[in-house]
């Protein structure tokens, strides 16, 4: 969002970056990769909107926590695991756990992992996650695992945001 380093901007800056962040959309490259796979491929499609929508949502996450908490390159680096993640927001007063949706931003990142790493099979983290998910079975039903995701997924993310406001 900015080519600026967060050391040479103003606590007024940040925050009005933050607020500006408020307004982002998550869901812009998910939202093409569904309409340009048309009918014939839709639950081809959800699922590149799921891994989509979870890198959209991890990049804006760690530009905003960097941003905010003015972290290193090292920690920028280790903010995109869970551990860490905790770890990290947690030095700095936040329990991120505790956050509205942030087990949501961890199943969508387990289900994007899952997509990319271990060809949409269930694993033993993500086995009734949905209904319809069941544990060495391949992933069905994308469409509604989207929708979810996509819904929950903003609303964490404004919840970060939040946070992140009355951080700085």
């Amino acid at each position: 969002m900015t080519d600026q380093s967060p050391d040479t901007l103003s606590d007024i800056e940040i925050l009005d970056i933050l607020q500006t962040m408020k307004n982002d959309t998550l869901n812009t490259e998910a939202e093409l990769a569904i309409r340009t796979a048309g009918k014939a491929g839709r639950q081809e499609g959800h699922k590149q909107a799921i891994v989509a929508l979870n890198q959209s949502f991890e990049d804006k996450f760690v530009e905003a926590v960097s941003l905010a908490l003015g972290l290193s390159a090292g920690q920028i680096k280790k903010i995109r695991y869970k551990k860490d993640r905790v770890r990290i927001l947690k030095a700095r007063g936040i329990d991120y756990m505790a956050i509205d949706g942030a087990e949501t931003a961890q199943v969508l990142s387990a289900i994007a992992q899952a997509i990319v790493r271990e060809d949409a099979i269930v694993t033993h983290d993500l086995h009734n996650i949905f209904p319809f998910w069941k544990e060495g079975w391949p992933m069905v039903q994308f469409d509604n695992a989207y929708k979810i995701l996509e819904d929950d997924i903003r609303i964490h993310y404004q919840a970060v945001l939040d946070v992140l406001l009355r951080a700085v």
